[in-house]
């Protein structure tokens, strides 16, 4: 597969700008929201969730930002996939190396825009 256009470069990017995920635990008396990076963005606790024990609070945390985070790593795939056409793999790499992918898919596409350009402005000068 070649590298995708700018477009859906942009699309991809603006789409995973907005993208997270949602995670539950505790009987849903925890709530976790995170980014697309993975990066908890809201910790909503029920008062109940005070009563448990520290180590079980702790736990059930964790299980909540787990899920977000998993949640929107599955939403990460299916908006990579559908954006591509095709399935994104079911590991996906870290979120930096998928950035990092991304910025020289456009770089590359932005180097090969420029020759483009240059051979077209060359031909024009042969021309006139």
């Amino acid at each position: 597969m070649g590298y995708p256009d700018d477009a859906t470069l942009r699309l991809m990017e603006d789409g995973l700008s907005d993208l997270t995920g949602e995670g539950h635990a505790a009987g849903e008396m925890i709530r976790a929201v995170t980014d697309s990076a993975g990066r908890l963005l809201k910790l909503t606790l029920n008062p109940r969730v005070m009563r448990m024990d520290s180590e079980e609070l702790a736990k059930e945390l964790c299980a909540a930002v787990q899920r977000a985070q998993a949640a929107g790593e599955r939403k990460t795939r299916e908006l990579v996939g559908g954006t591509l056409g095709s399935s994104a793999p079911e590991e996906l790499p870290d979120h930096t190396r998928f950035w990092n992918g991304l910025r020289e898919m456009r770089e590359s596409f932005d180097r090969s825009m420029n020759e483009q350009e240059e051979k077209v402005a060359r031909r024009l000068r042969d021309l006139g």
